[in-house]
């Protein structure tokens, strides 16, 4: 069931929906610019709503229900009707009606397809927010970089379709039209930017995918050379390198190092990891390398020995590993997965697969040898605690959560850890409150103490001078009823810093 309706004080109002099944809210989506995480306020309001006033709901078809009864001629003259009427939407159903018409994997579309279709369907989009106030298209450029976002899904379509030259056509118009929006679009949040860089990756498959000449290379590296250049003047400088070096050097050989493994007790390598690593983690996994792009492309043509071969070259063990599992070779998967995988992120995602996949055992035990292994733990933790619990492994359910509270404390980690200590948690809260301390999360170390009752601990986090005035509202709602003389000179403190400095937001 899905429950729609507007919301908002003013025109243009948003539009919320919300989709129920018999286990609750299945998803909600609002156009509202203000996304904070967990539920939209509209659609809180919407559910409320819909408990308390049922009768202003009315039920309707479904749209596939609404149009079965019409014929092809009655559709034609219905969605002629909706474009007079509508005349913005026209862009984006040339674009849905240019998309492959394929029935299988890799079947090459039947007819040219006009890619400036895609081009103005670009314009548009860019184009959209300039009716509106500067601090009102500010709240908007997310939900551009969105609809951007769906004209480059249909790019991949046409790749996946076999379509690369459509394909490149496609991402050209994206880079060259989306990327010198950054003239007019507000992008202090840097949406439109990151969007851009990340078109990287897809343009240098696609490059990967073409039977070019040198001649034909040389030409599309000249412009991406120019693109590439444009946007660096706008801070984009490094978004377009991996289209580059696909242009430039081809299919050949990139140099791309070996992934480097390290050994549990190699703490220098733990150092260097530390100290470098994460770096280039954070580069390859925002803007990729072009041996993932040539992976992905032999993944897309199904060239599975190929891939396994280049992922040996690489040192891609991941990419092997979960390669095994989609050739259904998992117990040779697992087996490979014991030894050469580097990180706790690659033992998580090796262990999530094994999961999906039934074998809860070596997932376990994977996931257990992650959090010996160098990079971040937390997600692994927060993943692999409640699988252990489940189990009645209670000390290793422990050990987890240990180590998602070390990098990522949370109050309810906190009370998760105190819970499975049991009588042995007076011996680790010293070490678990020193692990808090050494956080300088102040939020979540002022929400422990005022769980353990610590009034006096609370109120010294409280009065540091480094700590946000939310933290300081927090503590006061919570000693009220137990220091109210405290909490009037605090908020006497506050009110009168607040009104001094004029921060009336506050």
């Amino acid at each position: 069931m899905q429950s729609c309706e507007r919301a908002g004080t003013q025109q243009p109002y948003y539009r919320v929906q919300v989709e129920l099944d018999e286990a609750g809210i299945r998803a909600a989506h609002c156009t509202c610019p203000y996304k904070s995480g967990g539920l939209y306020k509209h659609a809180v309001a919407l559910l409320l709503t819909y408990v308390h006033q049922r009768k202003r709901f009315a039920v309707r078809k479904s749209a596939t229900d609404l149009l079965s009864a019409l014929d092809r001629d009655d559709l034609r003259a219905l969605l002629t009707r909706l474009l007079r009427a509508r005349p913005e939407l026209y862009e984006w159903v040339e674009a849905q009606v240019a998309w492959p018409a394929t029935s299988g994997k890799r079947k090459r579309t039947r007819k040219r397809v006009d890619t400036d279709v895609y081009r103005r369907r670009v314009i548009a989009i860019v184009h959209s927010l300039d009716g509106m106030r500067a601090s009102e298209a500010y709240w908007h450029v997310e939900a551009l970089t969105h609809q951007l976002g769906e004209v480059r899904d249909s790019a991949l379509k046409f790749l996946d379709a076999g379509d690369a030259e459509t394909a490149l056509a496609i991402l050209m118009a994206l880079v060259e039209e989306g990327g010198h929006a950054i003239e007019f679009v507000d992008d202090s949040n840097g949406f439109l930017g990151d969007f851009i860089n990340g078109l990287g990756q897809p343009l240098a498959e696609v490059i990967l995918s073409l039977n070019l000449s040198a001649v034909e290379r040389e030409k599309l590296l000249r412009q991406l050379q120019k693109q590439s250049r444009y946007l660096a003047d706008y801070g984009m400088d490094d978004g377009l390198d991996l289209a580059t070096q696909a242009a430039s050097v081809g299919w050949g050989d990139s140099q791309v190092p070996a992934a480097t493994s390290l050994d549990d007790d190699d703490e220098e390598h733990e150092a260097d990891w530390d100290d470098g690593v994460q770096a280039d983690v954070w580069r390859a996994n925002m803007l990729g390398d072009l041996t993932d792009a040539k992976l992905n492309v032999l993944k897309r043509q199904g060239s599975a020995d190929e891939y396994l071969v280049l992922c040996q070259q690489t040192g891609r063990h991941l990419r092997y590993a979960l390669m095994l599992c989609e050739l259904q070779r998992v117990p040779q998967a697992i087996t490979y997965a014991q030894k050469p995988l580097s990180s706790a992120a690659d033992a998580h995602q090796m262990a999530e697969r094994l999961r999906e996949l039934g074998h809860i055992a070596e997932a376990i035990a994977l996931g257990e040898r992650g959090l010996v292994l160098a990079g971040p733990k937390a997600a692994l933790g927060e993943w692999l605690g409640p699988i252990e619990e489940a189990q009645q492994r209670i000390a290793q359910a422990l050990e987890a959560w240990l180590a998602a509270f070390a990098e990522h404390p949370t109050l309810t980690t906190y009370e998760t850890v105190k819970r499975l200590a049991g009588t042995k948690w007076h011996q680790l809260q010293p070490q678990v409150m020193q692990t808090l301390r050494r956080s300088h999360d102040a939020m979540t170390l002022a929400q422990v103490l005022l769980a353990e009752e610590e009034w006096d601990e609370a109120i010294k986090i409280a009065e540091r001078r480094d700590v946000w005035y939310t933290v300081v509202e927090l503590v006061a709602d919570a000693l009220t009823p137990h220091r109210p003389d405290w909490v009037a000179r605090i908020s006497l403190r506050y009110a009168e810093r607040l009104m001094r400095e004029a921060k009336s937001k506050n």
